[in-house]
Order: structure tokens, then sequence, then C-alpha cells
């Protein structure tokens, strides 16, 4: 009796650390590396594609020299079931007349 308890004991530890395991998602996709990954949330990100170069200096009203980066490009993922998915955003559907 005492060999059963055992044994079950072993096997409900081994299933407990596997479905913990299982259940963590990944904190990224596969291939993304960290430096290009921005997580919004546990369950969505953003990708950046383009490579980060120096700010270039813009200039205001007033003359003086702002540093500004360049606009990223990149895509949205969002992590569903057991996988990442990318997201593609289309243009909305304009209102009538003026909106939109």
């Amino acid at each position: 009796m005492k060999a059963i308890a055992a044994a079950l004991l072993v096997l409900a530890s081994a299933l407990a650390v596997h479905f913990a395991n299982g259940a963590s998602s990944p904190d990224r996709p596969a291939g993304v590396d960290a430096r290009n990954w921005i997580p919004v949330s546990d369950k969505m990100g953003f990708v950046v594609t383009t490579p980060q170069s120096a700010p270039g200096a813009v200039v205001t009203r007033d003359r003086q020299p702002l540093l500004l980066n360049g606009p990223a490009e990149g895509y949205f993922m969002v992590h569903t079931g057991n996988v990442w998915q990318r997201l593609v955003i289309q243009d909305p559907i304009k209102g009538p007349g003026t909106s939109g």
C-alpha cells in the first residue's frame, strides 16, 4: 500500500510540473530577438522590423534642435492557445460623409 501511495505521489508531482510548465506561455514568439520585441501584455506584443539608427535632429520653431528617432516599423503578434499569431491591420471601413 505504501508503494502504491508513493507511486501516485510521484506521478502527481510529475503531472503538476508538466502542466505548470506547459501552461506558461513563452514571453515572445520563436525566432524574435528580445531587442526586437516590445511586450504590450502577456498575450500581445509588437515586433520591430526596422533597425534602430542614431536619432536625427529636427529643428523646432524656436530654433532648438530636437533629437527624434525615426518611426519604427513592424507588426503585432497575439498569443492564442499555444501559438503566436501575426495580426494584419487593414484600413477600417469609412463612415458616411466626412467621418472616418
